[in-house]
């Protein structure tokens, strides 16, 4: 028992460790922290058509990322691979088309290795079978496009004259991007006209001294402003498993994981804006994240009867090393000198390094067996994105960490899928999936700060989502070909900008616009027992 409980408590020490340690910079949110936490129903073809639903059912190597115990299961070593081809559709609500992008992807590919220990020779209780399964898994996948135009009573303008409050006109210079305290939006927007200093007498020296910035749309009395948006993401979710599990007694299943997990999300948005006095300005945002991260997974399956088996797993936090370059650009029409029209500015690559912890999970399953004619399986999880860290010093900072996942909330997903045999070669499943937000729309929303090397301003706070699949598969002999559809709907409300307590955006309200994503994917399996 002892040497059993080093086994499952040294990784968590080691991951606990590993968290304490590195330095984040501000720059980096809770919104790519969820981003980056959010995963797929991806596996296996037979996985992915039942929703996900096996984790007390087990026998797919699929489960060696939800309930390592799955593999317990096992009774002969099998290959398996498969192949995803998706798309996804982005919509914004009413002010949008869909853009389609199509791609396709190494899906899965694992590896199980039985050994039979004592089950072959009529062995009953103990330890009678162990298995080994090595995995890949594409969690993730980020590939879609959208655009987006509206008329609207303010301007982006207003919110960069608020954003440069506070920092001396002299700082807001392309030459000055190497200060620590100046914000690179500040010296884009001042380097292009898009706000000008208000200075004001000071009463106790009689000198000038700066007020505020007052943004080209005030100045000039502008009533409407227009912006067309165009946005592309691209990237994914990789996780690659060591799992280790054993049968006991044909009643225990006990299994673990060793996850790495390699996120990449690269995102580049082009925002125009023509003002109603003609006045125009183009903004460009890149921002490339990736992450690495690392978590440890452990997993039962309780078989009291023939056609009942009750599971459950837990997740450890998923620590990551996140990664991020940013870089910017600013362009604009719009200054009434004739001398120094159509201003540009960009701003340098830049880079950062933070770890943050991604939610830690809990799953419940479980799985009715109806001899060989099919299964159905029930799986509830939670995943505490309250929980969600960042580290902006290597001395822990309370109240910014408490900033940071302010608004976040845990989330609750029930997963349920049957399989039905009508003849032994022949499977057909059918499988479906709830998730609630992980955010509170009330309270949750983006910090901006005075020294931000990031430029673009948006935020997504997330909705619920769901999904549908169906699929089939054939078996001949040891062979077994599978295929899979399933469509997953997201929704999200997306702000351009959170507005000042102060300032031009004061008390002004922005009207988030609802962002659809449907992903529907194919996944094609081919795996062998041997």
């Amino acid at each position: 028992m002892k040497k059993l409980f080093l086994i499952l408590y040294l990784p968590l020490l080691a991951i606990a460790t590993f968290a304490q340690s590195g330095i984040a910079t501000p720059s980096f949110t809770k919104y790519d922290a969820m981003l980056f936490s959010k995963q797929e129903i991806n596996g296996t073809a037979r996985f992915v058509g039942v929703g996900g639903a096996m984790g007390a059912l087990g026998g797919d190597a699929s489960t060696i990322f939800y309930n390592p115990a799955g593999i317990g299961i096992y009774r002969s070593s099998e290959f398996t691979a498969s192949l995803n081809v998706h798309w996804n559709n982005a919509t914004m609500k009413d002010v949008s088309s869909a853009q389609r992008r199509v791609n396709a992807n190494l899906g899965n590919a694992a590896y199980v290795a039985h050994w039979d220990i004592g089950a072959s020779r009529g062995k009953e209780n103990g330890l009678i079978g162990m298995s080994l399964g090595i995995a890949y898994n594409r969690m993730k996948n980020y590939d879609r496009a959208y655009t987006y135009s509206r008329t609207k009573n303010y301007s982006k303008t207003q919110f960069l004259a608020d954003d440069a409050y506070g920092q001396p006109e002299e700082f807001l210079n392309t030459k000055n991007f190497d200060n620590p305290d100046v914000g690179y939006r500040a010296i884009l927007g001042y380097e292009t006209y898009l706000f000008d200093p208000v200075y004001e007498k000071d009463p106790a020296t009689g000198e000038m001294r700066l007020k505020n910035y007052e943004s080209h749309f005030k100045k000039y009395g502008c009533t409407s402003a227009t912006d067309n948006v165009s946005v592309t993401e691209n990237g994914g979710g990789n996780e690659f498993a060591l799992s280790l599990a054993g049968n006991i007694s044909d009643i225990f299943y006990l299994g673990m994981s060793f996850i790495c997990n390699y996120v990449t999300n690269n995102r580049y948005e082009t925002y125009t804006e023509s003002m109603s006095n003609g006045a125009y300005t183009r903004l460009y945002n890149s921002t490339q994240l990736n992450a690495t991260g690392f978590t440890y997974k452990i997993g039962i399956i309780l078989r009291p009867t023939s056609w009942l088996r009750i599971g459950g797993a837990y997740h450890t936090p998923t620590v990551y090393h996140a990664r991020a370059n940013y870089y910017g650009t600013a362009y604009s029409n719009i200054n009434p000198d004739p001398t120094k029209q159509n201003p540009e500015a960009w701003t340098p690559n830049s880079s950062e390094h933070c770890y943050f912890n991604a939610p830690m999970k809990a799953i419940g399953s479980l799985g009715f067996l109806f001899g060989k004619y099919g299964f159905l399986g029930i799986d509830y999880q939670w995943d505490n994105y309250a929980g969600i860290k960042l580290k902006n010093s290597s001395k822990f900072d309370v109240t910014s960490h408490t900033a940071t996942r302010e608004g976040l909330i845990d989330t609750h997903t029930i997963r349920a899928g049957i399989e039905v045999k009508p003849i032994d070669a022949l499977s057909l499943r059918l499988g479906g999936s709830y998730t609630t937000s992980c955010t509170d729309n009330d309270k949750a929303t983006r910090y901006y700060y005075p020294n931000d090397v990031r430029t673009d301003t948006y935020y997504i706070n997330d909705l619920d989502s769901y999904s549908v699949s169906a699929g089939a598969g054939f078996r001949v002999g040891r062979h077994s070909f599978d295929i899979a559809y399933i469509w997953q709907v997201n929704h999200g409300r997306y702000y351009e900008f959170r507005p000042y307590s102060t300032g031009e955006t004061a008390g002004l309200t922005i009207e988030p616009m609802t962002l659809r994503n449907v992903r529907n994917n194919i996944t094609f399996s081919y795996s062998v027992r041997f």
